[in-house]
């Protein structure tokens, strides 16, 4: 049976969190080898549900394995000290083995099993009772026996942490989930809200609070992914701000462009970018934002916005991609030589269709 819910509406959780949350509990209490498993290149709200699923499941005596299609920041090495994620793009046939080997599989901070790449294929083919817990909209319930999806909530960290204080070995006492399982969940929380300044709720502060008196070090988990940046990174932030920042008045639109040359001048590594696409949006009449980012494969794109533009409708029409409202990426594949032109012209299609509806 799946099981979708929405938090944002109260009077729907005080009905149906007890029950949602007693199903995952003994689900999880079947004590199933377990694959905890998040989307292709993950940020801080991927890894920080996963390590904290991981750390709560370990401390109550089982043994799970985390699988990443991909390397995430090296900001977030903090919380995996041992080394304790499988990465498939360095390690295949482990990845595979653990997927192929497992009887539940918990899939965090992802709608649909086609964001773990590679995986996805490996996901759809297992027998194991599949579980999602996300907070992009849309949800993909095909194959998931349940399906906890809240797109109001501010991060997966902070959807994961509501159900885990709901469970009953909990009782609603943070101190019983541990503190590496609060410090990931808080991690999360903290990243995918560029440290409280978006997609916040009442709840997220709630979250906070709890954690900080159970013993949680905000200042050491800012200090560890906002303040350890090389002076490459520095440096590439400044060149792409000074020389590739291209603003449009009319639309109201700013667009960056890091290509293959700026990576290698740059000795650009996974996670450098984080954060570079809200900059713009600082600028007072800026209220959408893009960076394209080449790979050798294909551009990845992000989009934020500040207004009522939906970057996430924008990024299913035209990116190959979605999101959030005020947060979403994608992909293309083109020269990288037209991809401004193409965000401008779509952005502006986009903004008349939009006013005609």
């Amino acid at each position: 049976m799946q099981y979708i819910f929405n938090f944002a509406a109260i009077k729907f959780i005080l009905m149906t969190l007890d029950t949602q949350a007693v199903n995952l509990e003994k689900l999880l209490e079947r004590n199933l080898k377990t694959a905890i498993i998040s989307h292709f290149n993950p940020d801080g709200d991927a890894i920080g549900s996963a390590v904290g699923m991981y750390a709560y499941l370990r401390s109550k005596g089982q043994e799970p394995r985390i699988v990443m299609p991909s390397y995430g920041p090296e900001c977030m090495d903090f919380l995996d000290p041992d080394k304790e994620i499988t990465y498939f793009t360095r390690d295949k046939e482990t990845a595979e083995t653990v997927i192929r080997g497992s009887g539940l599989i918990i899939c965090l901070d992802l709608n649909k099993t086609a964001r773990t790449e590679q995986l996805a294929g490996l996901i759809a083919g297992s027998d194991a009772v599949k579980v999602m817990i996300d907070h992009h909209p849309a949800p993909e319930t095909d194959g998931f026996s349940i399906v906890i999806s809240d797109p109001g909530a501010s991060s997966t960290c902070e959807l994961l942490y509501r159900i885990l204080m709901s469970f009953r070995s909990t009782g609603g006492c943070p101190e019983k989930l541990g503190l590496r399982t609060l410090t990931s969940l808080a991690t999360g929380i903290l990243t995918d809200t560029n440290n409280f300044n978006n997609s916040l709720t009442p709840y997220t502060f709630t979250a906070a609070s709890e954690m900080l008196r159970a013993g949680v070090d905000f200042d050491f988990i800012t200090n560890m992914v906002f303040r350890r940046y090389s002076e490459d990174r520095m440096r590439l932030m400044g060149h792409l701000l000074t020389n590739s920042m291209q603003i449009d008045r009319s639309l109201r639109a700013s667009c960056m462009v890091m290509t293959l040359e700026d990576r290698r001048r740059f000795n650009f590594r996974d996670g450098d970018s984080e954060g570079f696409v809200n900059l713009p949006l600082m600028i007072g009449d800026v209220e959408i934002s893009a960076l394209f980012s080449q790979t050798e494969e294909f551009i990845r794109v992000s989009l934020r916005s500040k207004g009522n533009i939906s970057v996430n409708a924008m990024a299913g029409r035209y990116f190959n991609g979605g999101g959030h409202e005020r947060a979403a990426g994608g992909r293309l594949y083109m020269p990288v030589d037209q991809v401004r032109d193409y965000f401008f012209q779509s952005l502006e299609q986009f903004l008349q269709s939009s006013q005609q509806l």
